[in-house]
This record gives C-alpha cells, sequence and structure tokens, in this order.
C-alpha cells in the first residue's frame, strides 16, 4: 500500500475534511461525489461514509475502483490518490460514521462506511509531470 503524506492530510484538513470521490458504474458512466473524510487508518486508508445507498455507493459494490480528490483551489493544485474500495463493517467506526453525518446535518439515514485502499498517488497541478504517479508500488 501507499502511505498518506503529512502533505495530504494538512491538505484535507485545510479543505474542511471534503474531497471529492470518483467511481464508475458497471456500463462505464462516471461518477464524482463530494464525501467527508472520516479517518485516516493506518496511514494508508482514507475512510469516508455514504448517507444514502445511491450512484457512488452501488459503483463501489460493483467496480471497486475509485479516486479521490484533494484540491487545493487557492493554489490551482493537489492530489489524486487511486485504489480499490472496501467496505468496512466494524460496529465502532460505523457508529462514528453515523454521528458525524448527523452533526453534518444528515438525520433518519442508514450509513455504509468504506475505504480507499491507496495504490497511486498523483499530483494535480498543472504541468507536464501530472501525467506520472508521485508514489506507486508499480515503478
Amino acid at each position: 500500500m501507499v502511505k498518506v503524506s503529512d502533505e495530504i492530510v494538512q491538505l484535507i484538513i485545510q479543505q474542511g475534511n471534503m474531497v471529492l470521490v470518483g467511481s464508475v458504474d458497471r456500463m462505464g458512466t462516471p461518477n464524482i461525489s463530494p464525501r467527508f473524510v472520516m479517518a485516516i487508518l493506518e496511514e494508508e486508508k482514507i475512510v469516508f461514509a455514504d448517507a444514502y445507498m445511491n450512484k457512488t455507493y452501488a459503483n463501489i459494490k460493483s467496480w471497486p475502483k475509485i479516486t479521490v480528490a484533494i484540491v487545493d483551489q487557492a493554489n490551482r493544485s493537489g492530489f489524486q490518490l487511486k485504489g480499490d474500495a472496501e467496505e468496512i463493517t466494524d460496529p465502532d467506526m460505523n457508529e462514528q460514521a453515523a454521528q458525524k453525518l448527523k452533526e453534518l446535518g444528515f438525520k433518519g439515514i442508514s450509513t455504509k462506511v468504506w475505504a480507499l485502499n491507496i495504490k497511486e498517488i498523483y499530483s494535480i497541478k498543472p504541468n507536464e509531470k501530472s501525467k506520472d504517479p508521485l508514489i506507486s508500488p508499480y515503478g
């Protein structure tokens, strides 16, 4: 797995723990959706929750490859994290996520929690090097 750097953690915090999650359905139709980062586990997994089991959750269930963008609007930069999603079934983590979603204004909903297992990290700062991963286990 690929570790989340302090720079990425700080940018997530700076952005109010909001990131954009990109997924694809089984027909290849892309979807992008904002998500609140609930936690970072073992420095290599970013944890999210779904308040509604709509497009993103359905996409992850049928094809777990996802991408997450952390955007630094002020500096026109940020990071793209790519990897596989996995459902988190830990009851404590699910309860914490449900509580946080209630704090964010989502009431009376069921919650599913999942994590991105990061495989690659890219810069999204526009330049000729942004096509190459900053970190990748593939070499």
